[in-house]
Formats: structure tokens, sequence, C-alpha cells
């Protein structure tokens, strides 16, 4: 896959997401978007902003559409993205094709895939809240996992979790001994092309105050290819919405 295809891959996830065209990508400066039930269900009332190549999309309940509009119509990308109800904002990484290559692994590890099913020999696995967790029943969202081991230990795991048929997105982590060492780029490389390699897109999602993860980003080969704010505090969900409800009400 080309650049152009993966973008025509992620526009058709986030459309279906926010049940849209996906013309609503080719639009220039900020539009307004009324979502429907499957958006509500990760939030409700649903208020998030994407910002991909020239649009500046707010996708929204029809709750809050009259007051999203009266905060965000004529201000700045940057304002839009400050807006007072809004928090969180994470950074989207899809595959550099054009500039990327496999990288070469360390030899100091031993490394395994596994997938499916075979995710349930590492039941109980800790430390790994990123890439591979596993609840109470034993059942995780992830799919596949590359991992390293050392001295019997796995010191590092990138997993993906299966988001839409042909989008899935990787998380890693990497034990704090063996940080720094570019271990962390090596297993999402490698994870990422195996993805590549099933006519599948892997995404990397990185937190905007998270410059260590956006870094293993850009080493394992990915680019940025959008920003969306992760929630908003109508539901009561911020970690500071009792000083937040205190400030509105003063």
């Amino acid at each position: 896959m080309d650049k152009k295809e993966i973008t025509e891959v992620i526009k058709e996830h986030l459309a279906d997401f926010l049940e849209c065209g996906v013309d609503i990508f080719q639009q220039k400066g900020l539009v307004f978007h009324v979502v429907g039930s499957r958006a509500e269900a990760y939030q409700k009332p649903f208020f998030q902003v994407i910002s991909m190549e020239n649009a500046i999309i707010a996708a929204v309940s029809s709750s809050v559409l009259k007051e999203a509009e009266r905060l965000l119509t004529g201000k700045s990308r940057e304002e839009i993205f400050e807006c007072p109800l809004l928090y969180g904002q994470s950074v989207y990484f899809i595959p550099d094709v054009k500039q990327s290559r496999r990288k070469e692994m360390l030899p100091e590890y031993t490394y395994r895939m596994l997938e499916g099913e075979g995710l349930l020999e590492l039941q109980g696995i800790k430390g790994f809240d990123n890439s591979l967790m596993f609840d109470a029943d034993g059942n995780t969202g992830t799919y596949i996992v590359f991992y390293a081991e050392r001295d019997g230990e796995i010191a590092g795991l990138a997993g993906a979790s299966i988001e839409s048929e042909r989008v899935w997105e990787i998380g890693v982590d990497v034990k704090e001994k063996y940080r720094k060492g570019g271990l962390a780029s090596v297993l999402v490389n490698h994870l990422m092309y195996s993805i590549l390699d099933r006519n599948i897109v892997p995404i990397y999602c990185a937190a905007s105050s998270n410059p260590a993860s956006q870094a293993a980003a850009f080493r394992a080969g990915f680019q940025p290819c959008w920003v969306s704010t992760y929630k908003n505090i109508l539901d009561g969900s911020s970690g500071y919405d009792e000083l937040v409800r205190r400030l509105y009400s003063e």
C-alpha cells in the first residue's frame, strides 16, 4: 500500500465511527458534524475535535451542537483545541511506507510472534498495559503480539488490537531496565510490517504530552496523520471534574 491508499483507509475508518461521509475530510477549516449511536457508545454526550489535512471536524452529539458552534466558530485551530470542554490530545500515526525500512533485530534478544488464541499462554503477564491486558475472565482486546525475551524474561512487547476490518492499533511496553536501547522501535517496526503484509493498516497513538512515545513512533517508521481530542468534561469523566464544576458554577 502507498500513502494515498493508507490515508483513504483511515478516512473510511474514521467516517464509519463518526457515521458520516468520507468527503468531510476534503473540507477546509471548521466543520460541524452530528454523530450517531456508534460514537455516543464511546462517550455521551460526544464532543471531539479532529484535525486532518485541511479539515477541523467538530464531531458532537445533537444535544451540544449549539454550544459547540457558539464556542468554536471563528476560532483558530489552536484555540479550538484549547476549548475548556475538551481534554487530552492524541497524535495518530500511520506507516511512512516511502521512507521506512524493516529494522534489524537486536541480537541480545530472542523474539516471538503470537496471535489469536495463542495469546492465552501469556495470561497473567504484568506490566504491559499499553500492549496486552487480560480482564478478570481472561479475555483481551489484543489480537497479535510481537515480543522480545532476554534471560527468560519478557523485556518488551508490542501488541495490536483490531479497530476495524482494515485498521489495527499498535501499543508497546518495554520494562524499565531494557529501555533506551531501541527495543521499542524494533518491536513496533516489525509488528507494523507484519500487519501491512496482511493488507491491513497499522496505526499508532501517542498522547501529545508524551514525546518519548512519539519519538518511538518516528523511529519505528511511522508518520503523523491526524490529531484528535481525547474526551470531554460533560459527563464528569475529567480527573478535575470537581474543580471544573466549581469554576463553571461561580
